[in-house]
């Protein structure tokens, strides 16, 4: 078996009320889609049913009085904000998406796996360490990380974040963290939730240089978004050399997403993920874990899970010509200057 699901249908009872768009539609279009494709439980492919994180799994990353606020937010069925509500269940499922992260992770490196899709809801990348927001509540990648540094002794990690909203949280929770580069492709912050993610937020103290943010014009595609990955990603990863690549998989970069502005080709998912795939063969054995953060539209969210996982089956995808060159490249190198030679 090359790749694991993390998967269960528990996901789907995560249901934050009529018109909102992180909706249970979302994973089941998901699976549906890559049923379709023959995706799913075949020789190469396995689903497992994850079991839920512990509390003090996530307390590894979040603040004990916030997880505490959570619980009891959800057992009152009171909002964390205004995008982000809570059911009586909220608490129990934000828990098994952690742990479906934390499997994950751990199938990975124990090497049952070369890769693994964690299919969870909630999601998480804006959940910071004492505080949720953007339909997230805890922060699924950085829980699966802080629980491999403990169990593999791991140093360096690599996480990629193409959703098309910055990972606010992610970045908060490592800012001053060497051992994770984390790098954001996302669209503009001034005009996108949450409003961070300008390339001068590069880390503090020893994790300095190490967060890296590349904010999109809205109306940028695949040229620009591999301009950005020829150029920034593929060589930090040369001169990070990572033991372990995660990536906040959302898919609402599209150009269908109804609530971003951006224009990536149904394709782009797949020679983005098989960058990383490529990276990861070369400098770990490629150890990837994709993580489900957004999407929206239901039909680009399955196509793009499905080039994700053709992606980590070994499937090729060619990339796009670059004519233009973007400015906002120039602008993150210069931001990085001090620590890397782009």
């Amino acid at each position: 078996m090359r790749t694991a699901l993390v998967y269960s249908e528990k996901y789907l009872e995560h249901n934050p009320g009529l018109g909102h768009p992180e909706r249970p539609e979302r994973l089941k279009a998901i699976v549906n889609g890559l049923k379709r494709f023959n995706l799913w439980q075949t020789p190469e492919i396995g689903v497992i049913e994850p079991r839920p994180a512990k509390p003090e799994d996530i307390k590894l990353v979040h603040d004990p009085e916030y997880v505490s606020l959570v619980e009891k937010m959800s057992a009152m069925e009171r909002p964390i904000d205004g995008d982000t509500p809570t059911k009586k269940n909220t608490f129990e499922l934000a828990l098994l998406a952690a742990g479906g992260a934390i499997d994950a992770g751990t199938i990975v490196m124990s090497g049952r796996v070369k890769n693994a899709f964690a299919l969870v809801r909630p999601p998480g990348h804006h959940a910071g360490r004492s505080r949720g927001g953007g339909f997230c509540y805890f922060n699924n990648v950085a829980i699966m990380i802080e629980r491999l540094k403990r169990d593999f002794k791991l140093k360096r990690f690599f996480v990629l974040d193409f959703d098309a909203h910055h990972g606010n949280g992610t970045q908060e929770i490592f800012y001053d963290d060497p051992s994770v580069l984390y790098m954001s492709l996302h669209q503009h912050p001034l005009t996108l939730y949450p409003g961070t993610g300008f390339p001068d937020e590069i880390g503090e103290g020893k994790g300095r240089g190490l967060k890296v943010n590349v904010p999109m014009p809205p109306g940028s595609g695949d040229a620009e978004y591999w301009g950005a990955m020829r150029e920034i990603f593929i060589p930090l990863c040369e001169k990070f050399k990572p033991e372990f690549f995660a990536v906040s998989a959302g898919f609402d970069a599209h150009f269908d997403d109804p609530l971003t502005g951006l224009h990536l080709s149904t394709q782009a998912y797949g020679w983005l993920s098989s960058t990383v795939i490529d990276q990861a063969e070369k400098w770990c054995k490629g150890r990837v874990v994709f993580l489900l953060e957004g999407g929206y539209d239901l039909e680009a969210l399955a196509s793009g899970a499905v080039y994700v996982v053709r992606a980590m089956q070994g499937e090729k995808f060619a990339t796009p010509e670059v004519r233009n060159h973007l400015k906002v490249i120039d602008e993150v190198k210069m931001a990085l200057s001090e620590k890397w030679s782009l």
